[in-house]
């Protein structure tokens, strides 16, 4: 590695801040298809003209803003994805949460805790924050998550069991897709995913049944023994001890009948391009206690919770998608 590589990794924060920073500022909202001059964009801020202009300039360099003769105006995909709260908007939301936390990475090291609270302590003390989480959650999932409504294990599913469903992104594709889904998740994120205007219909149709339960502690998941034919455990091993995800797997497994399958979409901490994985990995031990396992490990778990013929569905790189069948 060369120096100017390793300034490049030491300096990565300032295009998020500078993101972040025009999200404050509501920059995104100020600014138009049609260029308008710095003085201009300044005064309608209440801003300094001299740091707003370097702040734009460096924007325009990011491909976030356009820089023209007659000064600066939105991009196509700034307008369609960061104005107001529209999609983008709130995953960086997330990730100026999220950052505070990496701030004390040297004390996970040396403690081995996170520094989040556990989840359902951040439900309770701060709906609003957990609220914003699992949207932007929903976000990505839309823009990277794999398709895995079209896996045959649950594309022939008639009921799926999604564990830990949050705000509904798969059991929305999944219902679409004409199974009947059993979302089962807190009770404070059932309540809050209830009132939501995007699900009202296909709650009332029973294409989707939203189940208040801990999948942590329940059995079987929060509903009965073999009374689904699929479940989907998305984003939550990583988010808990091995012995703790291999539990959670014996306990969906309980719910699938024989025969069935159990899939697995997660993030692993040795696959993916460049870094993705192994700073994964650093980011669950930073912010939830858990971890990003290698695939083998997860490979693992799911044999150890009871589930045979695993296979690895093919799905582009970073994400992990594994299928066990029920005995």
């Amino acid at each position: 590695m060369d120096v100017f590589r390793f300034l490049d990794l030491l300096t990565g924060y300032q295009p998020a801040m500078a993101i972040i920073a025009a999200r404050h500022l509501g920059l995104f909202d100020a600014l138009t298809a049609t260029a308008q001059p710095v003085g201009s964009l300044a005064a309608a801020l209440d801003g300094d003209e001299a740091t707003l202009a370097a702040l734009l300039r460096a924007l325009a360099a990011l491909g976030l803003v356009a820089e023209g003769a007659a000064g600066y105006s939105i991009t196509d995909f700034a307008a369609d994805h960061l104005v107001g709260d529209r999609d983008l908007a709130l995953v960086i939301d997330k990730e100026e949460y999220f950052a505070r936390a990496w701030l004390a990475l040297d004390d996970v090291v040396r403690t081995g805790n996170p520094v989040l609270e556990p989840w359902r302590t951040r439900l309770n003390a701060d709906p609003s924050t957990a609220a914003m989480f699992l949207d932007a959650l929903n976000v990505l999932a839309e823009h990277t998550g794999p398709a895995v409504w079209d896996l045959p294990e649950l594309a022939s599913a008639d009921r799926i069991l999604d564990v830990g469903g949050g705000f509904g992104f798969y059991a929305h594709r999944l219902a679409a897709a004409g199974a009947t889904v059993l979302l089962v998740d807190l009770p404070e994120v059932i309540d809050a995913m209830a009132h939501r205007l995007d699900v009202t219909g296909l709650v009332a149709r029973g294409a989707i049944e939203l189940i208040a339960a801990d999948v942590m502690a329940a059995p079987s998941g929060g509903v009965g023994p073999a009374s689904v034919d699929a479940a989907l455990v998305s984003h939550m091993l990583h988010d808990v001890s091995e012995a703790d995800g291999i539990e959670l797997l014996r306990r969906v497994a309980a719910a699938v009948r024989p025969g069935g399958a159990v899939v697995v979409n997660d993030f692993a901490g040795d696959f993916g391009p460049g870094a993705f994985g192994p700073m994964f990995d650093v980011m669950m031990r930073v912010e939830t206690g858990g971890a990003a396992y290698p695939r083998a490990t997860l490979e693992a778990m799911l044999a150890e919770a009871g589930l045979r013929e695993i296979r690895v569905a093919s799905f582009p790189e970073p994400q992990t998608v594994l299928i066990g069948r029920v005995a």
